[in-house]
């Protein structure tokens, strides 16, 4: 079950299941164990109808700086690339791991137009982006090794980023119904 107290993921689950892709939280407060010890799981693993099954580390970040810039933040920790590479290798040739970025902002006063990419949740507005673990792992830095966090920089990461929804190869309209004959001629 993912952390619903971590508003990041839960916003990434409700968006999840409102385009009705097929996913399983996943419990983070328990390590698998191994071989070689204690694994970090995922937190999702999604079935997209018509594309690779993926595995995804969802991380949340604040959208915008104080001067209303999007800064694209995009750290993460050593952990979370060695479980997603372990988790891929285990799964196997149908898996893609990726790294889920969400970031959040407050609503803004007058309603969103629709179809600017934001999903309205709890009073915020997200949005989803997503690299895949190879991209983000060929193009990343330190940020400390204090810390075991890494990041990729600015640049590099936008122009690697995709909407999530392209990673999410789905059948979005549902077949319209033929119009029998007798309604037809109405």
């Amino acid at each position: 079950m993912a952390n619903r107290s971590n508003h990041y993921e839960a916003a990434f689950e409700a968006y999840i299941r409102s385009i009705r892709v097929p996913c399983v939280a996943t419990d983070e407060a328990k390590r698998s164990l191994f071989e070689d010890g204690a694994l970090k799981s995922p937190d999702f693993l999604l079935y997209p109808r018509m594309g690779t099954n993926l595995v995804v580390e969802v991380k949340g970040k604040k959208a915008k700086d104080g001067r209303g810039r999007r800064p694209w933040e995009n750290w993460v920790t050593t952990d979370d690339l060695d479980g997603l590479a372990r988790w891929q290798e285990m799964f196997g040739p149908g898996f893609r791991s990726i790294l889920a970025f969400v970031y959040a902002e407050p609503l803004p006063i007058f309603p969103l137009p629709p179809g600017d990419g934001a999903f309205e949740f709890r009073g915020r507005a997200y949005r989803f982006w997503a690299v895949g673990l190879d991209e983000y792992v060929a193009h990343l830095r330190s940020r400390g090794p204090a810390w075991k966090a890494v990041a990729m920089a600015r640049a590099a990461f936008r122009r690697r980023v995709r909407p999530l929804r392209e990673w999410l190869p789905m059948i979005t309209e549902t077949p319209k119904r033929p119009i029998p004959l007798k309604e037809r001629n109405r």
